[in-house]
């Protein structure tokens, strides 16, 4: 666990426990969560939808909304943080398929022409560009595992597969971001 980390958890829970009592004190303390947790909620969002950063806040937003609305079903002693996520990713992976078919969302990101983009493009846009041509459960468990930087365990309860499910994507979404990342940069 990351240094701090470990305060931050006991501080989650303690305001989670106060949230859960109800009362005047249960909003205060739940502001104080959706404070601690917003900036890398937006983050993550962004990066997972490859969408503008106000899009991704709706979606914190509506996440932070629906957490707040189940809290009495998120167990005690359960990382909250962890909780927020799975339900974040969740709602992303929603507002993506729902938003257009995958079809023309590759479509809007193919490049018109074949050409190798090589020198025209920075390392990041390169990557973002790449990540932007995977289908989304590659982009998505990448983006846990790597930007994340979350365990496999983890990422199994986050997706809601077993572990084999998410070793096998996980495999699958580094050979397809490596044949795509070599188109884009013209290194193949």
């Amino acid at each position: 666990m990351p240094e701090g980390r470990e305060d931050t958890d006991d501080g989650d829970q303690a305001l989670l426990a106060q949230a859960k009592r109800g009362g005047a004190s249960a909003k205060t303390a739940y502001d104080a969560l959706v404070r601690r947790h917003q900036a890398w909620l937006v983050r993550l969002l962004a990066q997972l939808l490859q969408r503008s950063p106000a899009e991704a806040e709706d979606i914190a937003q509506e996440a932070f909304v629906r957490t707040f609305a189940a809290i009495e079903r998120i167990p005690e002693g359960a990382n909250f943080r962890a909780w927020l996520r799975v339900t974040s990713v969740r709602l992303a992976y929603n507002h993506r398929r729902d938003a257009v078919t995958r079809a023309r969302y590759l479509a809007e990101w193919r490049p018109e022409e074949a050409s190798p983009m090589g020198s025209q493009l920075e390392a990041r846009e390169a990557l973002a560009v790449t990540l932007a041509l995977l289908p989304y459960p590659y982009r998505e468990i990448l983006i846990l595992r790597h930007v994340e930087e979350m365990a496999l365990e983890d990422i199994t309860t986050v997706l809601d597969v077993g572990l084999s499910a998410a070793k096998m994507r996980l495999s699958r979404a580094r050979k397809a971001f490596l044949e795509h990342y070599d188109e884009v940069t013209g290194n193949g």
